[in-house]
């Protein structure tokens, strides 16, 4: 009881004590924010893990506490600064570093939400346990040599900002995670980008934290105003956000109208994709230029900079690209009248002048073609010329049959008409069909033989599988029926003499 009373007398009293048992609380609701989160579900992974970062921030908040005691009751300076290695410093970086070495697993697997395989981000996962190590060893170091100097370091804000460089990251995956989630359920587009925008508002708060406790008392020594700076990098902050909001709603937006992936990537199959896949892409790309430009020369205004010789040099510069490099200009506004009257959209067949192909990627630029045969051709919009779109709509497929001369036309009309209503009753080809087969008569008479013509409508894109299906059953058909197919008459020139 006398001890708990010395400490309340302490806490009213003395400033050093309340400001360390202020700061031990928000260091301990900071971990039990982080590090201790309900442990259900995917949490309950991660457990061990937090439980030893937790265990590790707890030990290092309750050494401050005493620490402050001791300070408050004026204890000896070796005692305090043993107490302050042996029972602070030391066991939390024990602790610490063995939490990340232990379970440096489960770390990489948390840090690695959404990375690519061999992208920045996941080489970070991989090497971010170590990284921690050596960042609490070296702030362990730090400390012993600010003891041995007889300046010793502050312990609260030191341990607050090494918790905030250590949790910054898995608090910037799990805010990730939230929008991504958020993004994935229907109608999230909103809260999926105020999720995006958080993550901006608390990697920011991080670095303000981080700034109030060790930059500004360096500038405040150099004799620079504190308020000007801290007023600059609150106005760039928000500049910071709303840029970051747009940004976030364009590429959410850019996702959402993004061509669909080919559903059969060995047979080179592409889905056709609508007027809005198509030119979203290059509206896109122009929207994301247009904010990084206005959100750079926004903060060179706030800054104090003047601008306008800067955009002055800029227009002059356009101006002699415009005037020294025609060509480009001819393809981009060739590009956008393309665009504009809806000539071909992504995932169409189209043939043009040099090229044809299905269209595979579209820029401002130029238009790239995927050959049937595998090969990509890249062609400027200035060079396209004609355009044929064998994607659009449907299409009427026309074919020849060669037969003898002496073969009953009227049998062949009956038959084909026959092999028509057996195409448009087969359930997986009658939905692409708009018009069943049937015959044309007579279309030439070549040498002894007769052209039978026979055609079909049916959806652009779609008719191949409907020419084989007819072909097999055209050649049983006629075969079961007597009637003999004639290869096409071979021309041998004569020679003279």
């Amino acid at each position: 009881m006398l001890t708990l009373w010395v400490l309340l007398r302490s806490f009213v009293t003395d400033p050093v004590l309340r400001g360390a048992l202020v700061n031990c609380a928000a260091i301990s609701v900071l971990a039990t924010m982080i590090c201790l989160p309900l442990t259900t579900g995917r949490g309950a992974v991660f457990w061990p893990w937090r439980r030893d970062v937790a265990i590790s921030i707890c030990v290092a908040a309750g050494g401050l506490v005493v620490l402050a005691c001791l300070r408050a009751w004026n204890a000896a300076d070796p005692l305090r600064d043993l107490f302050a290695t042996f029972a602070v410093s030391l066991p939390f970086t024990i602790l610490a570093a063995a939490a990340y070495v232990r379970h440096r697993r489960l770390v990489v697997r948390a840090l690695s939400f959404g990375a690519r395989s061999g992208s920045l981000r996941r080489k970070l996962a991989a090497n971010w346990p170590w990284l921690v190590v050596a960042l609490v060893a070296l702030a362990f170091v730090f400390i012993q040599l600010g003891i041995t100097l007889g300046r010793p370091m502050r312990g609260g804000p030191l341990v607050l900002s090494l918790l905030l460089v250590l949790a910054g990251p898995h608090l910037d995956i799990a805010i990730e995670r939230r929008g991504w989630r958020a993004v994935r359920s229907q109608g999230g587009e909103l809260r999926g980008v105020l999720w995006r925008t958080f993550r901006i508002v608390a990697a920011s708060s991080i670095f303000a934290i981080l700034a109030t406790l060790w930059v500004l008392p360096i500038l405040d020594v150099a004799g620079i105003s504190r308020g000007i700076i801290v007023l600059k990098a609150a106005e760039i902050l928000m500049l910071v956000l709303v840029i970051a909001f747009c940004w976030n709603w364009v590429a959410i937006l850019a996702a959402r109208i993004r061509p669909p992936a080919p559903s059969e990537p060995q047979s080179g199959a592409f889905v056709i994709g609508t007027r809005l896949t198509t030119v979203g892409p290059v509206l896109v790309g122009l929207a994301k230029a247009g904010l990084l430009t206005l959100g750079a020369l926004t903060i060179l205004v706030m800054l104090g900079i003047n601008v306008w010789p800067l955009i002055t040099g800029l227009s002059i510069f356009g101006l002699a690209i415009g005037l020294g490099s025609q060509t480009l200009v001819k393809d981009v506004v060739a590009g956008l009248f393309f665009l504009v009257d809806d000539a071909f959209r992504h995932g169409e067949y189209i043939e043009t002048s040099g090229a044809k192909g299905t269209v595979e990627r579209i820029s401002l630029r130029s238009v790239s073609l995927r050959h049937p045969r595998g090969a990509v051709a890249t062609i400027p919009y200035g060079q396209i010329g004609k355009i044929q779109n064998f994607s659009r709509e449907w299409v009427v497929e026309k074919m020849l049959f060669r037969v003898a001369l002496d073969t009953d036309v009227e049998v062949v009309r009956k038959l084909f008409k026959k092999i028509g209503q057996e195409i448009a009753a087969d359930p997986e080809l009658n939905a692409d069909l708009i018009e069943p087969f049937k015959s044309q008569g007579i279309g030439a008479l070549e040498e002894g033989t007769l052209v039978i013509r026979g055609k079909y409508k049916a959806r652009a894109g779609h008719q191949f599988q409907i020419r084989k299906a007819i072909l097999s059953k055209v050649r049983i058909t006629l075969q079961e029926n007597n009637i003999k197919l004639v290869p096409k008459p071979l021309h041998v020139p004569q020679m003279g003499g």
